[in-house]
């Protein structure tokens, strides 16, 4: 069974501010093939903007926490700074994206919300965790400087992700 996905970082408010940063080394490694591969998939299925993508938006907190933990699990000596940054990373990403959009704070710290506790009705359901695998060859390929692969595997990862979330949703409609 893969490692259920945490909601580490509650928003208590939507700055992007509010969220430790990642070094940006960690970021390179950890959040931006991830965005890359969301916001291409996103794109294919009709939404320019990832934002406005729900199932791509969980889809990135899902394998940007997959990242992180992966880093996590290689580097366990990391700083607790560090450590806190990756384990909010999810969040943070979130809010980088949202923060595009013309929500305004109230509105961002919502979706927000409703992203986190979507992802926990996902795990509980579970619809996600399917995509650990390609999230572990994807770190593989980054840590093999190979970011083409990782993304590629990222871009796997995500089509699978929103696939179940789409046919989660349709299903539970039909019930």
């Amino acid at each position: 069974m893969a490692a259920p996905i945490r909601s580490r970082t509650p928003v208590d408010n939507t700055s992007c501010d509010s969220i430790p940063s990642l070094p940006a080394d960690e970021y390179h490694l950890i959040v931006s093939p991830v965005l890359q591969a969301t916001a291409e998939i996103a794109a294919a299925r009709g939404d320019p903007d990832l934002y406005n993508d729900m199932a791509s938006m969980l889809a990135l907190m899902a394998l940007v926490q997959a990242l992180g933990d992966c880093y996590l699990q290689q580097r366990s000596d990391e700083t607790a700074a560090v450590r806190e940054a990756v384990e909010a990373a999810p969040t943070g990403a979130c809010l980088m994206v949202l923060n595009r959009s013309e929500l305004d704070s109230d509105q961002i710290g919502d979706c927000v919300g409703a992203l986190q506790a979507a992802t926990r009705q996902l795990v509980a359901a579970q619809v996600l965790g399917r995509e650990q695998k390609l999230a572990r060859e994807a770190w593989q390929c980054l840590l093999d400087n190979d970011r083409a692969g990782a993304v590629t595997r990222l871009k796997r990862a995500t089509v699978g992700i929103v696939t179940d979330i789409d046919q989660w949703e349709r299903a539970r409609g039909e019930t």
